[in-house]
């Protein structure tokens, strides 16, 4: 009998009550499957539900939220026996498009119920594990404000996306590895593990979350109206020359700031660190998740 543990960001007592309806409805069979569900009430709350989790072993984890919630949960789960699963709740919903999982929460539980199990890429920066994209660039800044106005969806990214161009610095960067050797003052420095960010935009068109390689994306300082063009230009998944974009398959890539102080997302949670140095590196199908059939 598999014990089924669904950790649950409650951002929408709506979505909580409909997500809890489904799971007593399609899990009923307790001969089969022994569930529980956690309710994650604040930032860092799901890593310790999903530590407990694995002590009270735990076969399948599932992190019902947005990405952050799915950061939370499935960093504790790489290279471990235990499949971790989504449901997906959140904006941006990011990995969960990625692997084709629908929003519909009835049919994301289908899925679960179903147990199709792929492994997929992990990317790592420093001691940090990411499975969607990190950056260290123009939207960590975005990010950071994104989260400090605590307004969601795409009306709260357009009030960041605008802070963000007066708050933006451009710092100088060095980025080393696997015949890289170059300074720059990026716009954007991204580092993708899956070809989609939130609300199906792409700016890595051709990453995998099973190739073995992350892709990394630089983009050059730009004039505002530049920038205001290539946002436009990333709805339509369209990159003109224009933009003088960096693309790189690659297994790890040394990022060093003279500034002794790195500010980076990952998975949309923002890190500050003082550190001169991010190693960034790939461990290769490192979780197993499940899938659509």
């Amino acid at each position: 009998m598999f014990s089924i543990h669904f950790i649950v960001h409650s951002i929408s007592s709506r979505k909580s009550r409909v997500l809890e309806k489904n799971i007593k409805i399609l899990f009923s069979d307790r001969t089969k499957h022994n569930f529980f569900i956690k309710h994650s009430k604040h930032k860092g709350h799901a890593v310790e539900l999903t530590k407990k989790s694995i002590k009270e072993k735990a076969n399948v984890i599932v992190a019902c939220g947005g990405d952050g919630t799915i950061n939370e949960v499935a960093r504790n789960v790489v290279f471990s026996s235990i499949i971790f699963g989504i449901v997906p709740m959140g904006s941006g919903n990011g990995l969960a498009r990625c692997l084709n999982i629908p929003n519909n929460i009835l049919e994301a539980l289908k899925i679960i119920k179903e147990k199709s199990i792929k492994k997929i890429d992990v990317g790592k920066i420093n001691d940090d594990y990411f499975f969607c994209n990190a950056g260290v660039s123009f939207d960590a800044f975005f990010m950071r404000n994104y989260n400090y106005y605590n307004q969601r969806g795409i009306i709260g990214y357009a009030r960041a996306f605008f802070v963000s161009l007066f708050d933006f610095r451009y710092l100088e960067t060095k980025i080393e590895g696997e015949g890289l050797n170059q300074t720059s003052k990026p716009f954007l420095l991204l580092i993708s593990n899956t070809n989609l960010l939130g609300y199906n935009i792409s700016i890595s068109p051709n990453a995998s979350i099973f190739d073995g390689k992350l892709d990394l994306i630089v983009v050059e300082k730009m004039s505002w109206l530049k920038i205001f063009l290539f946002f436009i230009m990333t709805l339509f998944r369209y990159y003109p020359k224009i933009f003088k974009i960096k693309r790189s398959k690659i297994n790890y890539v040394t990022l060093h700031s003279q500034d002794n102080n790195f500010v980076y997302q990952i998975d949309g949670d923002v890190v500050a660190k003082k550190t001169d140095k991010l190693v960034v590196s790939i461990l290769q199908k490192g979780l197993s998740v499940i899938v659509p059939f």
